[in-house]
This record gives structure tokens, C-alpha cells and sequence, in this order.
């Protein structure tokens, strides 16, 4: 600078340093170790509304903060401080002067200095209220969006179980219609009526997946399934309509894809409806292929990779997304002639993220197109007995000694499914409310009962609870049957020891297939059983003689005999079902001893019942209770408490061993 000796720049440079430094964008404060403030600027001291003099060498930078900000600042802002040399963009709530709070991002360093001087701190400050604010007018938003999503769910879920009760009522009668005898008009009447009803449940279950989808209501089952099975009935209900188009439709299985798995067949098969379906409605010649081959595979699982291709209109490139919003589809041509919501792929593509994987979509405009997806499933290496009920006729005639009871405050739906029993040749009573069940499961030996959820002043959950703790001679099973899904209400049925679930509206052969895999549905034979010694499986006990047990035959199959119509395969699955109870219930006792347990004790005895005895177990029951008896003395009885425990024991011991061989010889 011309004119400006060497001090005179050297003060106009510290001048312009300390204007920068006091009017900076950004407060800064210099501190001690004790977190006396030295120094700070203009800036913060204009954001704090204090005078200089007030905070230097009297307060600390902790002190600027709310009680929370403080002790962060002691237990860990400062000593990382101090373990780093450095922190950067920590959130602390600031108090002004007059108490009130603006919001603060920090960064700050340890300063060098020479061994004689005393350790300094600087921070630095920004001011981020406006940024603070802004995000959370975004925080609510995005909260008030998530309740509107789920207000929009519930309601949906509401409406779509109060469409789906009269429409059990529509359907029903459609069915009941259809099989009486008419003339060509009247069926084609009639076929029309179920049709349309059956459209209209599609819809629903739609509307009722996606809204459960929104709210996160949908999680994944862990079951045992037959994959060959679950395609083979795809294929058999899609050939109809694809042969009526002219349409060829065609399952290709690769050859190394096993048959039993463990996943969840129910959300597997609404994929695969969907988009067969789609394939089918969309391909007006040609044909529509189903392939499944094995991606990847280990001892315990394989990766399926699923595609479905067909000769069909094909969407245009600029249109793959578009399908897979709710309620789209490619075009409104596309929808107009094909008709449909446009909600499967998008339930689809929500359903295959629950299982970690996407849908991938190929298409080519007027030539075709292809859906893929890959889905890993656990090998169920057990499952090659788990067959189930085939509903044939001759299965009709072990209903005939069954005794029912439905229970529902909509006569409509008394009537339906009393048609179907009454075809079936099923006798049984209807209540329409919960006392009334009561009053007559107290005067007649029911074998199974129909319960439905939604009802007043008692629902079914209080019915089913009632109806367990009753003083009966044997327990009924219990199915309830709702315009809920299981998966909706699978605790809640838990709990009420409600044993079964059928969806409303149902169709005659899933009521015809709970009843006949319901294992306690033949009850009422066992009083009429002959006078004919039962035939008892000898086991050898394992048990030394100075134990001195009786050596009576642990368990029979005698019942579940009669019940299965000495049918191998049905016997079979009653030995294999009771077979895991009883390995669950050994496992509950094994905690119950170490935990000493009455209260798990006494539900254990309470669940085993019905299980003990349709194997005539009766010397397993007797001992449970003797154990609960000898636990609860006020004087016990240490020795015969541990003999009887060692007794049950053995007793659970020699009955899963026994269902085992038994399971194995059939």
C-alpha cells in the first residue's frame, strides 16, 4: 500500500481480520479445557443477545445450553474432543439470553500450543433454526402422509369386510342355485350370478390386500407346502378360461425343482394368479407358459426362478413402469377392453418385496410378454407324509355321524351353511349369539363348532373362551369364520383356543375340507364304539422294574381308526399331527420343571387334552395332573414329586416314540 509504512498495514490487515472474524456467517467462540469462554464473536454475541462483557471469563460454553446439551457436551462431545483433536456438525439446542432456543450445528478443534500454555478450544456455529424448522414441517408432513395412508387402509379394510359379508350371503346362494335343477335359462342365470360374484370378491380381496399391504399388516408364513401340488391347481383353474379363449396354457417344471418346501403358498399362489391370469386376459392367440427352474440350490434350500411368458399385446417401453402403480394400467384402451383395477401387479410387486426380491418385466408391443421373479424357500425334508384330505365322496360318509354347531347373528349365513351340511348329510344346531352356543354346547355333545367373530354383546373370541373353560366330557373343535383373514386375526384366534379358521365368503369345498381335516370332527363315535377290545400298540417300557409303573399300553390309534375310516392315509396324517404336539408338549414340560411352572403347567394339561385323548393316553394325563397335584401340596412330597416327574418323563418318551413307528408301518 503506497504511502503506509510496514506497522500501519500490519493494523489495517489485524482490522480487517477481526471485522471478518466478528461479522462472520457463522458464530465462533474460543474456550478452555474448564470451558471458560476467552473469546467469541459479534455474530454469536448478536444470535445469544448478549453484551461481550457478560459471557467472557465468567460463563462456559456449556452453559449456553440446555441441561441435555450439557451433559452431552461432559460425556461425550468434549472427551472426543480431547481423544481426536476435532468434532464436527453436532446438533445442540442453544438458549439465548431471554431463555428461548435456537437451533445449532458445532464443529470444534483442539488449538496447538506450546507445553507452558494452557489448552484452547475453538468452535464454530451455525445457525440451521430455518433449516431445523424446515425439516420438521417435512416430519409432520411426511407423519400426517403415513396416517392418511393407514386412515385410508383401515377404512378400506372396513368397507371391504363389510362388502364381503352380504356378498358370503350372494355367493352362497349362487352356488346353492346352481345346483338345483333348472332349465338353460335358469343356469346360464345362475352361472351368470356366480360370475359376477366371484369378480366382485376378486375386487375386494384386492382392495382388502393392498389396504393391508399400506398399513404393514402382511407378514410371511412359515409353512409346509407342496410347490407341484399348488401349480398343478393353477394350471387345472386357468385351463378353463385359456381354452375358451382358444389359448394354449402350458407349466413347465424343471426336473431338479423339488416338491415340498417351507415358505408361504398362500402369497405364492396370488402372484402366480395374478399374473397367469393377466397373461391369459391380455393374449388373445398363442399361448401363455409358466416355467420354474432352480436358480441356486444348497442341502437346505433352493432359489425358484419363476417366469411367466406370453403371446399377448405387450406394453410399450414407455409404459413398463406405469403398471405397476395402483390402480393403472398401460393405457386406457387397455382398459376399457380388458377391464380390471389395475391393483394385481402392484399387490404382486408388494408381495414379492416381503419375500426380498422384484418382479422383472420384458415386453415387446403386440409380440408378448414376460414377468420374472426369484423367490428362496427352505427345503421341508419331513413333509413327504404330509398329504392332504382329498375330498372324494366316499370321504361323505365319516361326516354323517358328525354333530355341528353354527354359530351366527346373520341368519343369511345360518341358512347357507346349513344348506351345505344338509347336503352333506351332516346334522347340526345353529345359535344366533353367543349364549344361546352356550346354552346348547351344554346340552349336546358337539364335534365341531362354527363360530363367527363378529357378533354383538358376545363376540366369538368371548364365545370360544366361554365355551373352553366349560366342565365338558370332551372339548368341540372350533373354527371360526369371518370376513377376516386369518392372517388378520391368527393371534387373537391363538388365544381364544379357536383351532381352525375359514374365510367368508367360502366356497362348499373349503367348508368341506375343514370339516373333514378338523381331527376331532368324529367325537361323537367314540360313545358308540363296540364293545370290541381296542386294538393297543405294545410298546416295551424303558422304565426298570423297581420303579414299579404299570406296564398298561401307553396310547392306541383305536379312535383315529374309526375317524379316518381305517383309511392308511388319513390315520397317517392324525399320528403325524399328534406326534408334533406331543414333541411340543415334552418340550413345555422341560421347561415347566425347571422353571417350576403351575400356571404354564395347568394350560399344558389344558392343550393336551383333546390330544391324550384321541390316543387313549390315559396314563400320560393321569400323571400330569398327579404332578400338578403333588407341586401345589403345601407339605410336598420331594421324593414321589421327582419319581412322577421322571414318570411323565418317560411316559412322553414312550408315546413319540410309539407315533413314530406307528407314523413309519402305515
Amino acid at each position: 500500500m503506497a504511502g503506509l509504512d510496514h506497522n500501519d498495514e500490519r493494523q489495517i490487515e489485524l482490522q480487517t481480520a477481526l471485522e471478518l472474524y466478528n461479522n462472520a456467517p457463522c458464530g465462533a467462540v474460543s474456550f478452555y479445557k474448564n470451558g471458560i469462554i476467552f473469546e467469541i464473536n459479534q455474530t454469536m454475541l448478536d444470535w445469544l443477545g448478549y453484551e461481550r462483557d457478560e459471557l467472557v471469563n465468567k460463563k462456559t460454553l456449556p452453559s449456553l445450553f440446555r441441561v441435555g446439551g450439557q451433559i452431552f457436551f461432559e460425556t461425550h462431545f468434549f472427551p472426543l474432543i480431547q481423544m481426536q483433536g476435532f468434532i464436527k456438525e453436532v446438533y445442540f439446542d442453544i438458549l439465548h439470553k431471554d431463555k428461548s432456543v435456537f437451533h445449532g450445528l458445532i464443529n470444534a478443534r483442539k488449538v496447538p500450543t506450546s507445553a507452558d500454555q494452557p489448552n484452547i478450544y475453538q468452535a464454530t456455529i451455525l445457525d440451521i433454526s430455518d433449516r431445523w424448522n424446515y425439516e420438521m414441517e417435512l416430519l409432520k408432513a411426511k407423519r400426517k402422509a403415513e396416517a392418511d395412508s393407514k386412515a385410508k387402509a383401515e377404512f378400506l379394510a372396513t368397507i371391504s369386510h363389510e362388502i364381503r359379508t352380504p356378498l358370503n350371503a350372494i355367493l352362497g346362494i349362487g352356488n346353492l342355485l346352481h345346483a338345483t335343477p333348472l332349465n338353460e335359462n335358469q343356469k346360464e342365470y345362475a352361472r351368470l350370478l356366480l360370475h359376477s360374484s366371484e369378480n366382485l370378491l376378486g375386487l375386494v380381496n384386492n382392495l382388502l390386500d393392498l389396504s393391508k399391504i399400506e398399513a404393514r399388516m402382511v407378514e410371511l408364513e412359515e409353512v409346509s407346502f407342496n410347490l407341484h401340488d399348488l401349480v398343478e391347481v393353477l394350471q387345472e383353474t386357468y385351463s378353463v378360461k385359456a381354452s375358451n379363449k382358444g389359448i394354449a396354457l402350458q407349466v413347465e417344471l424343471g426336473e431338479n425343482v423339488k416338491d415340498q418346501f417351507v415358505g408361504d403358498p398362500v402369497k405364492l399362489n396370488q402372484i402366480l394368479t395374478n399374473l397367469v391370469g393377466n397373461a391369459i386376459k391380455f393374449t388373445k392367440e398363442g399361448g401363455v407358459t409358466l416355467k420354474i427352474h432352480v436358480k441356486a440350490a444348497c442341502s437346505t434350500s433352493q432359489t425358484l426362478h419363476f417366469e411367466i411368458i406370453d403371446t399377448g399385446i405387450g406394453i410399450p417401453p414407455e409404459k413398463l413402469e406405469l403398471i405397476f402403480q395402483e390402480f393403472s394400467q398401460a393405457s386406457y384402451d387397455v382398459s376399457v377392453e380388458f377391464g380390471g383395477t389395475g391393483l394385481g401387479l402392484t399387490i404382486s410387486q408388494k408381495l414379492l418385496e416381503l419375500h426380498h426380491s422384484k418382479m422383472i418385466v420384458k415386453s415387446i408391443l403386440n409380440e408378448g410378454s414376460s414377468f420374472s421373479f426369484t423367490i428362496s424357500y427352505t427345503l421341508d425334508k419331513d413333509a413327504s407324509s404330509k398329504k392332504g384330505i382329498t375330498t372324494k365322496s366316499s370321504d361323505l360318509e365319516a361326516l354323517m355321524n358328525c354333530l355341528v354347531l353354527i354359530v351366527d347373528d346373520n341368519p343369511d349365513n345360518i341358512f347357507i351353511a346349513s344348506q351345505y351340511l344338509n347336503q352333506w348329510h351332516v346334522p347340526y344346531h345353529a345359535a344366533k349369539s353367543g349364549k344361546k352356543a352356550l346354552q346348547l354346547v351344554e346340552q349336546y355333545d358337539f364335534d365341531l363348532i362354527l363360530l363367527d367373530l363378529q357378533m354383538p354383546k358376545m363376540d366369538g373370541y368371548q364365545t370360544a373362551k366361554a365355551i373352553r373353560e366349560l366342565p365338558l366330557k370332551s372339548q368341540p373343535s372350533i373354527v371360526a369364520f369371518s370376513a377376516s383373514t386369518k392372517g388378520e386375526v391368527s393371534e387373537k384366534l391363538q388365544q381364544a383356543q379357536i383351532d381352525d379358521h375359514l374365510p367368508k365368503p367360502f366356497k362348499p369345498n373349503e367348508l368341506l375340507e375343514v370339516l373333514l381335516h378338523r381331527e376331532s370332527f368324529n367325537t361323537s363315535n367314540v360313545a358308540s364304539e363296540s364293545s370290541e377290545s381296542p386294538l393297543k400298540t405294545s410298546l416295551v417300557s424303558t422304565k426298570s422294574a423297581s420303579e414299579e409303573i404299570d406296564t398298561a399300553p401307553s396310547f392306541s390309534i383305536q379312535r383315529y381308526k374309526k375317524m379316518a375310516n381305517n383309511k392308511p392315509e388319513f390315520i397317517k396324517k392324525f399320528v403325524l399331527s399328534t406326534l408334533d404336539g406331543l414333541i411340543t408338549y415334552k418340550e413345555d414340560f422341560d421347561g415347566i420343571i425347571k422353571n417350576n411352572d403351575l400356571k404354564s403347567l395347568s394350560a399344558l394339561i389344558h392343550k393336551s387334552t383333546m390330544s391324550l385323548y384321541y390316543i387313549e393316553a390315559e396314563q400320560l394325563s393321569a400323571m400330569l395332573k398327579e404332578y400338578r397335584e403333588l407341586i401345589t401340596n403345601p407339605a410336598p412330597d420331594t421324593a414321589q414329586i421327582e419319581k412322577v416327574k421322571s414318570d411323565c418323563l418317560n411316559e412322553f418318551t414312550i408315546i413319540i416314540e410309539g407315533l413314530n413307528k406307528t407314523a413309519s408301518q402305515l
